[in-house]
């Protein structure tokens, strides 16, 4: 079909056809195929979504360029393929999504459509339309996975919200030593949270992790010292919840307790770089003299039972005579 057109800077109208002009300017894929499946036209588009040139894809079967096998690799014969059902139905396949794959063997996701081309009354080949939606996918899979990890984070939360509610209330002498104690800790785990949050929880600092953590309890009598280290979602907010709990102990009993104790938080990272192992240290200093529990508190088990399975690493707190020192490693690998 050919019309007139003021086309060009002169002004002046020029015959064109129209319809190679829509098909080479088209911002979608756009195929011709014979009877027999064989490329005889491919517009710009599909060839930088493909990678394939007109002349390099002309004569081929186009299915056994770009849609020869299955997304896990298995072959894909052109008899199974419902984009192919158009040459012996002669029906139009829409809105149709499929993986089709590009030069280099890169999947590229498309939403298709396959049209018989007619010509009085008589098949002649068959017009594909792809749309690349691989963007899309991505995106939607990246969703997905969020709305997965979400609900897994969620769950978890509210598993460590009912365990420390439970134990608390357990081991606590009254109803408002108890209420105390759980929002000291919903506090903590709030504080993680929010560091996780602001690093859209592909992990956080653990020098952040830990001034957060300490700053509600006289942070200028802390002193931290350590190399900047990377710490999952999950280790760190186990590492502020033993945080939590080592502080309000120095509170109670240990160096907090005093106006001139100190707690120093030191951390270094050994082992080989393929396998890198956190060693921390709380160590406290210039409180009053410690003497070792008669048993073990619900902020020791949870550090040393809890924090250790969360951690995947090793932990041990020592009641020396001159400060209470917890020793924590953690493999990052």
């Amino acid at each position: 079909m050919s019309i007139v057109l003021p086309l060009g800077s002169d002004g002046n109208s020029h015959p064109v056809d129209l319809a190679s002009l829509i098909i080479e300017n088209a911002a979608d894929s756009i195929f011709v195929m014979d009877l027999e499946g064989r490329t005889v036209l491919a517009n710009a588009a599909a060839e930088q979504t493909f990678g394939w040139t007109k002349e390099e894809l002309f004569g081929k079967v186009l299915h056994d360029i770009v849609h020869h096998q299955h997304p896990d690799g298995r072959p894909f014969p052109i008899a199974e393929c419902p984009l192919g059902h158009v040459f012996e139905s002669r029906r139009v396949v829409k809105k149709h999504e499929d993986v089709f794959f590009h030069r280099d063997g890169t999947p590229v996701h498309v939403a298709c459509s396959n049209a018989p081309v007619m010509r009085n009354g008589e098949m002649v080949g068959a017009v594909l339309i792809a749309v690349d939606i691989t963007e899309r996918k991505r995106a939607e899979e990246h969703q997905r996975l969020l709305m997965h990890e979400l609900n897994h984070r969620v769950k978890n939360t509210l598993a460590t919200v009912q365990a420390l509610v439970a134990q608390t209330l357990r081991t606590s002498s009254s109803n408002s030593e108890a209420r105390a104690a759980i929002d000291a800790r919903l506090t903590a785990l709030s504080r993680a949270h929010d560091v996780l949050t602001r690093e859209r929880w592909d992990g956080a600092d653990l020098h952040e992790i830990l001034a957060r953590t300490v700053e509600p309890f006289a942070f200028a009598r802390f002193h931290l010292a350590g190399p900047e280290v990377r710490l999952a979602p999950s280790k760190a907010l186990a590492m502020a919840m033993a945080l939590q709990e080592l502080a309000t102990n120095a509170t109670k009993y240990g160096s907090l307790s005093t106006t001139s104790g100190q707690i120093f938080l030191s951390w270094r990272i050994e082992g080989a770089p393929s396998v890198p192992c956190l060693h921390f240290s709380w160590q406290e200093k210039g409180g009053p003299p410690v003497v070792p529990p008669s048993r073990r508190g619900f902020g020791t088990r949870l550090i040393e039972r809890s924090l250790a399975q969360e951690l995947e690493g090793k932990v041990a707190i020592t009641f020396e005579p001159d400060g209470v020192i917890c020793s924590i490693e953690v493999p990052l690998g």
